[in-house]
């Protein structure tokens, strides 16, 4: 008889270790699962929040390139208003030249001060003008 108890005992025993197994699997499974959500959930987010900081700093960028090139707009139109002006200024000063019957030498100095003053602000207007390119290229690289 003690035969049959020890022997009930056990197998009591290994029925409640094969129930204790199967639950721990399905624990197990179960802590998997939400393991998983939770990883997906945080990356979800994190990719979410990195997309926002990058689309928001390109438009800062763009934002400000728009600025800079307005403001090279606004200078060369400055540059081309005195490049005109002083055209204007030479042809009235070559009028002058011949009407009071300067001497060769001195047409040669003042025309070379405004060719000088011509140069300077030629090659400010393509310095601009190089400036503005790239600004305007710059916001094409990122499309």
């Amino acid at each position: 008889m003690e035969n049959s108890l020890h022997s009930e005992s056990y197998k009591s025993k290994r029925v409640k270790g094969n129930k204790n197994k199967g639950k721990r699997i399905w624990i197990n499974i179960l802590l998997f699962i939400i393991s998983i959500g939770l990883w997906g959930t945080i990356v979800y987010y994190g990719y979410i929040n990195a997309k926002a900081y990058i689309d928001d700093s390109i438009n800062r960028i763009e934002q400000n390139n728009a600025m800079a090139v307005q403001q090279l707009k606004e200078e060369m139109k400055i540059i081309n208003s005195e490049i005109k002006r002083l055209r204007s200024e030479i042809k009235d000063l070559k009028e002058e030249v011949r009407d009071a019957d300067s001497t060769l030498t001195n047409s040669n100095d003042i025309q070379e001060g405004i060719d000088k003053k011509l140069k300077y602000l030629d090659d400010k207007l393509k310095d601009l003008q190089e400036s503005l390119d790239i600004l305007k290229e710059a916001p094409n690289v990122e499309n």
